[in-house]
């Protein structure tokens, strides 16, 4: 019996912050659809920003600086395209180098430049929960 309250409050916990991220409304602001905006170490803990966007969601993971930075661009970049991007955003802590990686565009869809690890977590936590029902 407590397996199963702690699940439902995994549950109830897990739906109320999907919800928390989710519930902002591009389409009463200046743009079509919502992107994540932040820079971060990892994928997990660049998920926190959030900006309405007329172009496209991007993603740019800087492998040299163990970086990543997500946001939006006016540019209107074709839907799941790569190209290697240098970012007029200067690093302090690396004698003023410039952000450059494999950057990602999508757009159609609020929140598209979400991290796949977010997706393996989320799924992973899911597992968890299957797992201690049965």
């Amino acid at each position: 019996m407590h397996v199963l309250s702690l699940v439902t409050v995994l549950l109830c916990c897990f739906g109320y912050s999907e919800s928390l991220e989710r519930e902002y409304n591009c389409s009463v602001k200046d743009g079509t659809h919502a992107c994540y905006t932040c820079m971060g170490r990892d994928m997990v803990n660049c998920e926190t920003g959030t900006v309405c966007c007329n172009g496209s969601c991007f993603k740019l993971v800087d492998e040299q600086h163990s970086l990543i930075m997500k946001g939006c661009t006016s540019d209107e970049e074709e839907d799941g395209s790569m190209k290697r991007k240098t970012l007029d955003v200067r690093l302090y802590w690396s004698n003023d180098e410039r952000v450059t990686g494999e950057t990602f565009y999508c757009k159609g869809s609020d929140y598209c430049n979400v991290g796949y690890l977010h997706v393996v977590g989320q799924l992973a936590l899911l597992g968890v929960v299957v797992l201690a029902v049965l």
